[in-house]
């Protein structure tokens, strides 16, 4: 029944680097400084590929935000770059709210994967450059709430049943006695959109790394096990609509001849339901990497379609047609 519980994981630290200005008062010129030793740092590590935000068009960089692999910040910033792994494990930003930061993604519930990942690229860094660091603070950030380790540790989660049942309120609440957070699905400010929710620490300072993994980790792990519970007796309950609204989502799914992202995510939830409650089997592709290759510029790239809503819709359906005819 958690088969889906656990989207994925990330770990995003955040850096600067002493005697450079820090990116809100930054010049061109600390921008390039900063750019060549995160780059240098990042071939040190791991093959990628460096981009530039002002030299690329608003496609490219409206893929990399649909892919969370640039934050929208970054892309709209004069002074923007990233340097991005081959496997896209690894993204570093430049000169978003701090000099660096450099997150990792994994599947699944995997913070330590994700840790590690990052932690080596960090280890890169310091031996190129001195990282702004005080003996009694720790990591000095633009933001209060990253001084300290500069680490945050997150998993993204699916909780349909927490979501329906109006309980993200309540965990809300029981997180935040552990100093942890539940935010949207984009981050701070964001909604749940397709019932899912970022889970992660919410103090920077005066924890250490191992504590920040150990914390997240098992809140996630708990908040599976209510997930569980919960969806389980929501379907005892209301197991005609839920069947209904997983059967009726399958069949549009294999049929749709013209389908928008928000109907996708809407039907999305329901499959990803049939699935854990046992309705349905799993598809081959997982529900989540295919709702982010569906995106409008992913779906462009993919698909080669034009680049209008309509013809979106139509080339969305037909690859969601061929991949549910298939496999459901």
């Amino acid at each position: 029944m958690t088969e889906y519980t656990v989207v994925g994981s990330r770990v995003r630290l955040a850096r600067n680097i002493a005697d450079v200005r820090f990116p809100s008062r930054a010049t061109r010129e600390d921008a390039e400084y900063v750019a060549r030793y995160v780059v240098a740092a990042g071939k040190r590590v791991t093959e990628g590929t460096f981009y530039r935000m002002s030299s690329l068009d608003k496609s490219e960089r409206s893929y990399l935000v649909e892919r969370h692999l640039v934050s929208p910040a970054l892309a709209s910033s004069p002074f923007g770059a990233a340097y991005i792994s081959k496997d896209k494990h690894l993204s570093v930003m430049i000169m978003e709210e701090d000099h660096v930061r450099a997150q990792s993604f994994f599947p699944k519930l995997a913070l330590q994967e994700c840790f590690d990942a990052v932690k080596e690229y960090d280890i890169a860094l310091r031996s190129k450059v001195r990282p702004a660091y005080d003996k009694q603070l720790g990591y000095l950030t633009a933001c209060p709430t990253n001084v300290g380790t500069g680490m945050r540790a997150s998993v993204m989660m699916f909780l349909p049943a927490l979501s329906i049942l109006h309980k993200i309120d309540e965990l809300e609440d029981e997180l935040k006695r552990a100093n942890l957070t539940i935010r949207g699905s984009l981050g701070e400010g964001s909604k749940g959109e397709g019932y899912c929710y970022q889970v992660s620490n919410g103090v920077s300072l005066g924890v250490s790394e191992e504590t920040i993994l150990n914390r997240v980790t098992s809140a996630a792990n708990r908040i599976v096990e209510i997930e569980s519970k919960m969806l389980a007796a929501y379907y005892e309950r209301e197991k005609l609509r839920v069947e209904d609204s997983v059967y009726r989502a399958v069949a549009i799914l294999g049929a749709a001849r013209t389908l928008s992202q928000k109907e996708l995510e809407a039907y999305m939830v329901y499959l990803k339901m049939g699935v854990m409650l046992g309705l349905i089997p799993p598809t081959k592709i997982d529900p989540d990497e295919l709702l982010l290759m569906c995106k409008p510029y992913g779906i462009v790239q993919l698909t080669h379609c034009g680049n209008t809503p309509a013809e979106r819709d139509v080339a969305r359906a037909e690859l969601i047609r061929k991949i549910m005819t298939k496999e459901v």
